[in-house]
């Protein structure tokens, strides 16, 4: 046999499909995944309301799966993040606990305590359901096709002349945007007819996509190179790995640029999952066409990104965003030496909640005030110092887990180990840029399941890969 390295594409799937384990094609537990990971990133508001409790179509299919994984055999532990993340869901519940005792209501903390539970159990239950290379590669391209789904509502939504469409139809709909006729009345606000807009998507706002799309893209660097992705699917994922960037820079904020150019930057230097070429296209694409409109086109919003960083280069002091987010960072400190309970609980996430809600106890008792700009600070008002220090490991852990499985020499007669391991190491770089000025990872529901299937699905591949390795070894 030549080496899989040297050897053509259909000479590696011929030889991959020799070597792969007889399993059952498409068990029921991982289409319900695969329609997860499709919704959760182009439609995660769908929603039906049954008396006061809005049922949302992802957490529907995420309570099934978690009753599937009841009857599924058990897997060896996930070190070494499952103590983590195990910990930190055991601090969420201490939270929402004590906001009972705070705000006198059950219903809003008991009903955190259930979409987190959902949140994290992704973790344990993608490496369940996703047991070989087939069931990462259905995976890959539900993520794909919601990929591409959420990039073009976003550029639609920005561009001045694509905008009516996409209001009049994908976001005219309660179901899938709750309050659509606030977010029509906010955007003639603040765009009008003819100007141009920060994106907006069916994940929420432009801050929200940004996060979501920006630790999405890796996926679809891994989705044009992972075996059994073929034809047009490969063309798919190609195209996602173009489109999802320019979405992400049509959001307009300084941090969805910086996204872009840290993770542009890395792969053109490195090439990692053969990000180089698709990257480079992208860039000479948005050169020719920003050069043909020109750079204060009525079209493009280029001018508030650009204004707003000399800003903030010139009087720094001055800046209120970033002074913020500073202080988010340092303010939970000096609180905690005044309020030592906060090392062990914090508020939860229900006074949020209530206070949206026009809960006028939860306005004044909801920490009112304090930054909460990042998520170590958003942690440890509604968690405690403890999660807060928890959540911290949780990335840092990541990334130390990609890194040396990187190192490692990759197995014989496996090439997409290593594009696979430099792909999540994207996507890890796109959730630290979310991460680091945003808190919604830690606040949201939806943004906590976005990472939490990333790292389910690392588990999941690295468990894959091992247990390939073991056979061959045999």
């Amino acid at each position: 046999m030549n080496n899989a390295a040297e050897a053509p594409m259909s000479d590696i799937r011929t030889d991959y499909a020799l070597a792969e384990p007889a399993v059952p094609r498409k068990s029921k537990s991982a289409r319900w995944l695969v329609v997860f990971a499709f919704f959760i990133l182009a439609a995660p508001k769908l929603r039906a309301t049954v008396g006061p409790i809005p049922l949302y179509f992802h957490n529907v299919l995420l309570f099934l799966l978690l009753l599937k994984a009841t009857q599924m055999p058990r897997i060896k532990p996930l070190r070494p993040l499952a103590g983590l993340v195990s910990l930190y869901l055991f601090f969420i519940y201490l939270g929402e606990l004590h906001a009972i005792l705070i705000y006198g209501s059950v219903f809003e903390p008991i009903y955190m305590m259930g979409e987190f539970t959902l949140s994290l159990a992704l973790f344990f239950l993608v490496p369940r359901v996703v047991k070989d290379t087939e069931s990462v590669a259905m995976v890959l391209k539900a993520l794909t096709a919601g990929m591409l789904c959420a990039s073009a509502v976003t550029i639609m939504y920005s561009l001045p002349f694509t905008r009516p469409f996409v209001m009049k139809t994908i976001l005219s709909y309660d179901f899938l945007v709750p309050a659509a006729e606030s977010l029509a009345r906010r955007t003639l606000q603040l765009a009008g007819v003819d100007g141009a807009a920060r994106g907006y998507s069916l994940l929420g706002v432009s801050t929200f996509t940004t996060g979501v799309l920006g630790i999405a893209w890796g996926y679809s660097f891994l989705a044009a190179k992972w075996p059994g992705i073929y034809g047009k699917w490969k063309m798919l994922a190609q195209l996602a790995s173009i489109v999802t960037p320019v979405a992400i820079l049509m959001t307009y904020g300084r941090a969805a640029w910086l996204t872009v150019i840290v993770i542009s930057g890395i792969a053109l230097f490195f090439g990692f999952a053969g990000s180089r070429r698709n990257t480079l296209l992208m860039l000479i694409g948005l050169a020719i066409t920003v050069s043909w409109v020109g750079w204060d086109s009525e079209a493009l919003m280029v001018s508030r990104v650009v204004n707003k960083t000399n800003q903030a280069l010139e009087n720094p002091s001055e800046e209120s965003n970033l002074n913020i987010r500073i202080l988010s960072y340092t303010q939970p400190l000096s609180h905690l030496s005044d309020n030592p309970l906060w090392l062990f609980l914090g508020t939860g996430r229900s006074g949020s909640k209530m206070r949206s809600h026009g809960d006028i106890g939860a306005e004044l008792r909801d920490l009112a005030g304090l930054s909460k700009h990042s998520a170590f600070a958003m942690a440890y008002y509604c968690y405690g110092m403890i999660a807060a220090i928890l959540h911290v490991f949780l990335i840092l852990t990541g990334l130390r887990f990609i890194l040396d499985r990187l190192r490692k020499p990759p197995p014989p007669e496996m090439p997409y180990y290593k594009i696979t391991w430099q792909a999540f190491l994207l996507n890890w770089i796109g959730l630290l840029m979310w991460w680091l000025p945003g808190h919604a990872v830690v606040s949201d529901t939806r943004g906590s399941m976005h990472m939490f299937l990333f790292y389910g699905l690392m588990m999941a591949c690295d468990r894959i890969f091992t247990e390939q390795t073991d056979e061959e070894n045999q």
